[in-house]
C-alpha cells in the first residue's frame, strides 16, 4: 500500500529518519564557484549567476521536482565592540590584523589572480589553505585573540535580528512546503582554514592541547547555536566534515579530536528537536567503523566514485541506523556526462534501496559542470523513485 503523497519537507525529513516515504527524495546542491574558478568556462546552471535565493529555489522546486533544504543563513557570531581591524596590500602579499583585548591576531596570503576574496582574508575558507603565507592560528596567543573575535553574541538586539533573519527564511521555505537547514560546526576543517594543514597535522602530533583547545571553543559556540536554532524551530543541523577524514587523520585520531564533540552535539540537536547530517567526502573507507559510531542522524557528500570505496561495505557498516545522503560523484560523473551520471543513479539505487536514502550529487553541481548531467540525474531518478 503506497502512502498519501507527502510534502517535501514531511518527504526529506522521513527519510533522514528512514522512515517510509512516498517516494526517495532529491535535494541538490548547486554550487556557483567563485569567479576565478569559473574563468574560462561558460556558466551552466538556468538561472542568472546574480540571481536570488527565491528565484532560484521556484526553479528548482517547480521546473526541476526537487526535494531541497532551505539554507537557514543564520550568523550568531560576531567580534566584541572593542575589536577593530584593518587590511593592508605589500608587494602582493595580503595582510590582515585584527585588535582584541588580548592582543593582535595577524595573518597573510598569496594575493593572485586566483584569491577570491578581494582585499580581505576570511577565518573559514579554503582558499586560505593554499594561498597561507602566515595562518590565522600558530599558539595560544592567537587562539586567546580569536576568541574575542569569534565569539557568540547573545545580546538581545542580536538574537532578535537573528530570529527575525531566520523567520523570512522559514516563510520562504514554507511557500515550498520545505524544510531549512544550518550549517553549525567545522571541526578539524574549520581548524585547516585557521592553522593552515601543514600546521595543523603537525600540531595534532606536537601541541595536541593547542588544537584540542581550540576544538572545545569551537564546541561549545557550536552548542550554543544549537540551543538557540532549536528554539526557532531549525529542522536539520549540518556540520562540515569534510577534511575530518582519513585524508589527513587515523580513526583514533580522529575520535580522540572529535568524536566525542560530535556525538555531543548530536545529542543536543536530537535533544533540540532536529535532525543531524553530517558531511564526508573522500578518505572514508578506513574510518568507516568509527564513522558507525557516531550518533548523527545522517551521512552526506560520500564520494561514490573515489578511489577503494566499497559500496556495499559502506552500506553494511552506515545504513543500519542512519540515512545516506548520496548519488552521482561531482568529479567522476557529473563532469562525465549524461549517461555515467544515469549509471551512478541506478548504482545508488540498487546499492541502497529506497530506506533511509536522499538521492543528491556529492557534494554538488558546480556552475560549470555539464547541465545536461544535472537533468540526466533528475531524470533518472524520476523513473527509479
Amino acid at each position: 500500500m503506497s502512502l498519501p503523497k507527502m510534502t517535501s519537507r514531511e518527504r526529506v525529513l522521513a527519510a533522514l529518519q528512514r522512515r517510509e516515504v512516498d517516494y526517495v527524495p532529491c535535494c541538490a546542491c548547486f554550487n556557483p564557484l567563485t569567479a576565478p574558478q569559473r574563468k574560462g568556462y561558460e556558466w551552466q546552471f538556468p538561472w542568472p549567476a546574480d540571481s536570488e535565493l527565491a528565484t532560484e529555489l521556484d526553479y528548482q522546486v517547480n521546473m526541476l521536482g526537487l526535494d531541497q533544504l532551505v539554507p537557514a543563513g543564520i550568523e550568531l557570531c560576531r567580534p566584541a565592540k572593542s575589536v577593530t581591524s584593518k587590511t593592508w596590500l605589500e608587494q602582493q602579499i595580503l595582510h590582515k590584523v585584527f585588535t582584541t583585548p588580548a592582543g593582535e591576531l595577524h595573518a597573510s596570503v598569496h594575493y593572485n589572480e586566483l584569491w577570491p576574496h578581494g582585499e580581505d582574508i576570511p577565518f573559514y575558507s579554503d582558499f586560505n589553505i593554499g594561498h597561507f603565507v602566515e595562518p590565522w592560528i600558530k599558539n595560544e596567543a592567537d587562539l586567546a585573540c580569536l576568541k574575542h573575535v569569534v565569539r557568540f553574541d547573545d545580546t538581545r538586539a542580536a538574537l532578535a535580528d537573528a530570529r527575525s533573519a531566520f523567520a523570512r527564511t522559514r516563510a520562504l521555505a514554507d511557500r515550498y512546503q520545505l524544510a531549512t537547514a544550518a550549517e553549525v560546526g567545522m571541526g578539524l576543517t574549520g581548524a585547516q582554514h585557521l592553522f593552515g594543514v601543514t600546521g595543523l597535522c603537525t600540531l595534532v602530533i606536537e601541541q595536541p592541547a593547542l588544537v584540542h583547545a581550540y576544538l572545545e571553543y569551537e564546541h561549545q559556540l557550536n552548542l550554543r547555536v544549537i540551543e538557540a536554532l532549536g528554539e526557532w524551530g531549525v529542522d536539520v543541523i549540518s556540520r562540515n566534515g569534510f577534511y575530518e577524514t582519513a585524508d589527513f587523520y587515523s580513526p583514533e585520531m580522529l575520535n580522540e579530536f572529535v568524536g566525542e564533540r560530535i556525538r555531543r552535539e548530536a545529542a543536543a540537536v536530537k535533544s533540540a528537536g532536529m535532525l543531524s547530517s553530517y558531511t564526508v567526502h573522500t578518505g572514508i573507507m578506513p574510518i568507516l567503523d568509527y564513522l558507525a559510531t557516531l550518533t548523527v542522524d545522517s551521512f552526506f557528500g560520500i564520494d561514490i566514485a573515489f578511489r577503494s570505496v566499497d559500496l556495499g561495505l559502506v552500506r553494511a557498516k552506515l545504513s543500519c541506523d542512519k540515512s545516506l545522503r548520496l548519488g552521482p560523484s561531482s568529479t567522476f560523473h557529473l563532469w562525465k556526462g549524461p549517461e555515467a551520471t544515469r549509471a551512478a543513479v541506478r548504482q545508488v539505487f540498487e546499492v541502497f534501496g529506497k530506506t533511509g536514502l536522499i538521492l543528491s550529487p556529492c557534494v554538488s553541481a558546480h556552475s560549470i559542470m555539464p547541465w545536461e548531467s544535472t537533468l540526466a540525474m533528475i531524470a533518472e531518478w524520476k523513473k527509479l523513485r
